[in-house]
This record gives structure tokens, C-alpha cells and sequence, in this order.
């Protein structure tokens, strides 16, 4: 008998714990234990306090007996405090004024540094060339003497006739040597004028259009960096070539330079467009939308320095500033850096002093 009970006890035992549980969790489901709490007892017509009361999404009986949400109370008030310090931080920005001024478009081409005049200098009779009296580099009085052609032939013995520049300048080539046979159309040598240099250039023919004798370009050359040369168009071929679509246009630097040499490779900045007196605003302070471009202009008032979101009209884009036709006017400041951490209405500081230039 006792060796039953033995071996039945551990089930009586977990049969117990689970009456005991079950009858715990009917007592707490039903109210019927209450136990006493700590202060004054619950106003009139109050909901009772349920476990995990106040947790976001509970519901709390006020004293009035209107229902409130804990939870979007508590985001309600997260949202206002998140709204308030927005208004009321100071962030910093860079501005710049908008002003009236020039404004240009331009294409960047590559071109050759040639003579504005070269001559090819020819033999007046065929023969053998005898000796050249000039090397390249050596300057030229017109009729001097660059070499002397022997027309004697076989039984026939002439003196050597000389071949003289029909114009002043540099000898730039010599295309022969001393015991060539020549003739009439043989060239003979190459003579320029260096002190007027001119810088050759094919422009597209989409640009044909916009191009006039004494527009504005700007020159570089490799082999001198960081200098920059500003040269007028000189002149304008009539036609344009077929093979290419383009047209050989032709520039006069503003102003001699030693430094420049016959042969250079120049990168050319051609303006092919050009308005002047125009409101002018810094490229990065237009904030470009799908539907929309807009600035940030600073305003003053008496609560501070704030900016305010202007809607404007672009007219010409250039390189580092767009023409403004509506929305701006001169002598505004707008934001060109911090853009992105500002919105409309926001308290600002300046932090680059004063008014950068354009």
C-alpha cells in the first residue's frame, strides 16, 4: 500500500500546483482579491488601475470621466517638443548677394598657335638647290636672299639663281635640303610674322549661329598652367567644311606674350552667348525641384535673423551663376551654404562675415 502511494505522490503533487494556479488566475480575472494600495483611494466613477496601466496604447479613466490615451498623449507631446526645437535652433549658413551684372555661355574648344601671316617663299626657275642662306628662327628683310638654286643642266653651265622672301618676317620652316632637285612650285622656305600671333580653332556648326568678329574667348596652354589669356575672334571663315561641320575661326591674343610660340596646343573657352545687366545669383544657392527651382533669402526682423523660401524665374545658365528674371531682386542675400539643413521660417546665423563676391 505504501509503495502505491509512493509512486502515485509526484502526480497528486503536480495536480495540486496546477488547481492551485488556475484557481489564482479565476480570482485576479474576477476581481474577487483586491489588494490595498499605498494613498488616497480612486476618485468617484474612476476606472481601476489595471496592470501595465500608462503603457502606450492603455486607456486611463480621468477624473471627469473622459478617456484619455497614454500613448498619443505621450506622442502628441514628443511631436510638439521635437516642433519647438526645430523653431527655435540656430543653424548656420553662408550667403551671398545677388547682384546685377554679365553673364556669358561658353564652349570649350582646342586650337593651334600660328602666324597671322605666313608666306611660302618659291624659286623663280628649277634646278637643284645649291645652299640655304637661312635656318629657322632667323628674321627676314623682304628681298633678302634664303637660298640659291643652280639651273645649269647637262652642257649647260648658268650662274646660281637666288631666291629671295617676297615679304619681312621669321624664317618658321624649311622644307628642302642643300642637293634637292626643285622646281617652280617647290617651297622653299616658310616665312611669318610672329609679332601678330593667331590662334586657329574649328567651332560645331550648333554654335555657327552665335559667333561675330570681336567676340570674347579665353586661352590656356599646357605648357603654361594656371596662366590665362583673353583673346578676341579676329576673323570668321565664310564657309564651313563639309567633312567636319565646322568652322575655322581665328583669335588675336588681347595682348603679345613672349611666352607664346608658334605650334602651342591652346584650350579654347569660347563665349557664345552673353547678357549684360542682369540679376545675377550664385549657381549654389538655386535649389533645383522637379517642378520648382527656389532660394533661401535671409531675412531681418525683430525676433532675429531668419530665411524665408523663394519660388524664382531662371533666365541663362552660365558657369557659375544664373540670370535671374523673377523672384529676386539686387542687393537680396541668399543661402549658398547649409541649404540642406534649413527649412522655411528657420533662425540662422552668418558665418562668413561678410558678403562673398559672385
Amino acid at each position: 500500500m505504501k509503495q502505491s502511494i509512493k509512486g502515485i505522490l509526484p502526480q497528486i503533487i503536480i495536480v495540486i500546483v496546477i488547481v492551485a494556479v488556475g484557481g489564482s488566475i479565476i480570482v485576479n480575472q474576477l476581481g474577487l482579491f483586491s489588494p490595498k494600495t499605498a494613498g488616497a483611494p480612486a476618485p468617484s466613477g474612476s476606472a481601476a488601475a489595471l496592470p501595465g496601466a500608462g503603457a502606450a496604447g492603455s486607456t486611463v479613466q480621468a477624473p471627469s470621466g473622459a478617456a484619455v490615451s497614454s500613448g498619443s498623449a505621450a506622442q502628441s507631446s514628443g511631436a510638439a517638443q521635437a516642433t519647438r526645437t526645430s523653431s527655435t535652433r540656430t543653424i548656420a549658413v553662408r550667403v551671398e548677394e545677388v547682384r546685377n551684372g554679365s553673364l556669358s555661355n561658353y564652349t570649350k574648344l582646342h586650337g593651334d598657335v600660328v602666324s597671322a601671316t605666313e608666306v611660302k617663299i618659291f624659286p623663280s626657275v628649277a634646278g637643284t638647290l645649291m645652299e640655304s642662306r637661312v635656318a629657322v628662327g632667323d628674321k627676314v628683310a623682304k628681298g633678302s636672299v634664303v637660298a640659291l638654286v643652280d639651273p645649269s643642266k647637262v652642257g649647260q653651265n648658268y650662274l646660281p639663281n637666288p631666291v629671295e622672301s617676297t615679304v619681312a618676317g621669321t624664317i618658321l620652316s624649311i622644307p628642302v635640303h642643300a642637293g634637292d632637285t626643285v622646281s617652280t612650285s617647290t617651297v622653299i622656305a616658310t616665312v611669318g610674322d610672329l609679332s601678330r600671333l593667331r590662334i586657329v580653332t574649328a567651332v560645331p556648326e550648333r554654335f555657327v549661329g552665335q559667333l561675330k568678329i570681336g567676340g570674347s574667348a579665353e586661352l590656356s596652354f599646357d605648357a603654361l598652367p594656371g596662366v590665362v589669356f583673353d583673346a578676341k575672334i579676329s576673323s570668321l571663315n565664310p564657309v564651313l567644311d563639309p567633312a567636319s561641320r565646322t568652322r575655322e575661326v581665328k583669335l588675336a591674343l588681347d595682348k603679345n606674350d613672349l611666352r607664346i610660340l608658334v605650334g602651342m596646343f591652346a584650350t579654347v573657352k569660347l563665349v557664345t552667348e552673353m547678357k549684360n545687366n542682369v540679376v545675377i545669383a550664385p549657381r549654389n544657392a538655386v535649389i533645383l525641384a522637379t517642378d520648382e527651382s527656389y532660394v533661401y533669402v535671409l531675412k531681418e526682423d525683430t525676433s532675429g535673423t531668419k530665411v524665408e523660401k523663394r519660388l524664382v524665374t531662371l533666365g541663362m545658365e552660365g558657369e557659375n551663376a544664373f540670370e535671374i528674371t523673377g523672384g529676386l531682386r539686387e542687393g537680396e542675400k541668399v543661402v549658398t551654404e547649409g541649404k540642406g539643413s534649413i527649412v522655411d521660417g528657420n533662425t540662422v546665423r552668418v558665418i562668413n562675415g561678410k558678403v562673398g563676391a559672385l
